[in-house]
């Protein structure tokens, strides 16, 4: 509903008509203000009020008081609730409600609001009991758009010389500034909070900056044009055309279209940019400077942690790499018979070298040694360790040791070796000949034995401590190898998840490795297990062997 509108002004008689000579009371209380001179210009016996000399005494008291303050007040007075206001609720009328809201209906004038505030006049004229609402949400037509507003206002009853209720006086504040600009502050604090909680690559940034946008109320969409990846859009409304999006990526300079914001997003140590954001602006509230700079924090914010982003993933890039290459340098070579098939995979979100390692050492006449382990931590020291203690168990393998006296050797020398306590060892000698494995293990997961026919046996009959932990010898078995048997060892980031036991990783391998077995050629086995063990990736190294008996 639009607002009623006041008499044409043009049409309004001379004052000295309007204003009863013998109305010295209104001459001498209308003044000083702005809206006083606007009150004067009023022919109040056009209006349910009549002249002023005809006035109540306590309406007359309340003109008065209206017109003696700086706080803004409204009075409004007789069946249809006529205004009186003054200059400190004139801006509360926008751009085009005043001067015509003096001497016009309350019910008429804010109709578009009356659902809200209606039953705040009807309580206070029923009962003349006062009302009181903080921030109360308004959306008024009061300057050519619908607009959210917020008021904290008091209603209180205005009453006549017999005691009776005829009016409503409302003193007011407005307060949309303050309730906005914390909502904004809040939206800024959401979005920081979210880049520090995700804290990844440039795809984490656009999916955090995607979330807290799509849910800011002063934002009515957001777009966002990664590279090399479909955009990423939420909220209502048109996004920006394609050629402004090419046209700001070409510049490195933001532009705005009606009330969207498209800016460039900062790539990082001088990179030219690489990805463009549009934010429009909410409709509900004027595109004033506030506005403009508030969408350009946000763009800020957003610019800044993608640029710390990429930075981030350049450097992890980087130092992942040399990492990679140290920790694949001490991977030894797979013999060259197609019945063995080795792989090692480091762990996708560190970038320091680990402790995993394995070691297949042919050992002639048809036998072949096997150490599988994995020292504690990471880092150059774990990497240190892991090596010493690969080459001590290969020379071991090589001058005759069998599995047990082996892991007894290393014992020993892992007592003078810095770093290489509590590692934990598989360590075993396959001979192709006898069609046997013999085996002896220090604290490391079991080895996991397929038989030809899809049964599954666990290598844990010759389990002992970890190395350096005290013991009365180290236990060892044999076990038996028929042609198509596959032997898996493993260390233990292929079947740890975090908040699951050890128990549940081993029976997901247990059945995962019988089906794999069963329809996956020897060559291809270790990639299918990694990829049905950990889908979502590794979060520590892993090493595996396996071995097809023929």
């Amino acid at each position: 509903m639009r607002p009623a509108t006041c008499p044409d002004r043009e049409s309004v008689p001379d004052r000295a008509d309007i204003i009863d000579p013998v109305t010295d009371w209104f001459a001498s209380a209308v003044r000083g203000q702005e809206c006083a001179e606007v009150a004067r210009e009023v022919d109040w016996s056009s209006t349910a009020l009549g002249r002023p000399s005809t006035w109540p005494g306590a309406l007359r008291n309340a003109v008065e008081l209206c017109f003696s303050t700086r706080f803004a007040v409204l009075l409004t007075w007789g069946p249809e609730l006529t205004m009186i206001y003054n200059d400190g609720y004139r801006d509360m009328l926008g751009t085009e409600l005043h001067p015509r809201a003096m001497g016009a209906s309350a019910p008429q004038l804010w109709g578009h609001i009356w659902d809200d505030v209606g039953p705040l006049f009807d309580e206070v004229l029923r009962t003349g009991v006062p009302t009181w609402d903080v921030d109360m949400k308004l959306m008024m037509d009061r300057s050519g758009f619908t607009e959210e507003t917020y008021f904290t206002f008091s209603y209180s009853a205005l009453r006549d010389d017999d005691g009776a209720v005829r009016g409503v006086m409302d003193i007011a504040t407005e307060t949309t500034r303050q309730v906005v600009y914390r909502r904004r502050l809040e939206t800024l604090g959401r979005l920081s909070t979210a880049f520090q909680q995700r804290l990844g690559g440039p795809d984490e940034v656009i999916r955090a900056a995607a979330s807290v946008l799509g849910e800011a109320t002063d934002v009515a969409r957001v777009d966002l044009f990664p590279p090399g990846a479909p955009p990423v859009s939420v909220g209502t409304g048109m996004g920006p055309d394609r050629g402004t999006v090419d046209a700001v990526l070409s510049s490195g300079e933001p532009a705005w279209t009606d009330r969207t914001l498209v800016a460039p997003l900062d790539a990082g140590r001088g990179a030219a940019p690489s990805a463009v954001i549009a934010v429009q602006a909410a409709p509900h509230r004027p595109l004033d400077d506030e506005h403009r700079s508030f969408l350009g924090l946000l763009v800020q914010t957003v610019s800044d942690a993608l640029a710390r982003a990429e930075d981030h993933q350049r450097r992890v890039r980087r130092v992942t790499s040399v990492s990679d290459t140290l920790q694949l340098a001490m991977v030894p070579d797979t013999p060259a018979s197609p019945r063995w098939v080795t792989r090692y995979r480091p762990a996708d979100d560190t970038m320091s070298v680990g402790g995993d390692w394995f070691d297949v050492v042919d050992l002639s006449d048809g036998c072949f040694g096997l150490v599988v382990g994995d020292c504690v931590g990471h880092g150059v020291e774990a990497a240190a360790s892991m090596g010493r203690l690969s080459s001590a168990g290969r020379a071991l393998m090589l001058a005759g040791s069998g599995p047990a006296r082996t892991l007894e050797m290393l014992d020993v020398f892992a007592r003078t070796t810095p770093g290489a306590e509590f590692t934990t060892v598989f360590c075993g000698v396959v001979d192709t000949s006898a069609g046997t494995l013999t085996y002896s293990s220090a604290g490391h997961p079991p080895g996991l034995l397929v038989r030809a026919d899809g049964g599954t046996e666990w290598l844990e009959r010759a389990r002992g401590v970890l190395l350096t932990l005290p013991h009365g010898g180290r236990p060892e078995r044999t076990t038996d190898l028929a042609a198509g048997d596959t032997v898996l060892l493993y260390t233990d980031g292929l079947i740890e998840r975090r908040g699951e036991s050890l128990r549940t990783g081993l029976e997901r391998l247990e059945t995962l490795a019988a089906r794999a077995c069963r329809e996956t050629p020897v060559e291809r086995l270790p990639d299918r297990l990694l990829n049905d063990m950990l889908p979502d990736g590794s979060r520590d190294d892993v090493a595996l062997v396996v071995y097809r008996a023929g």
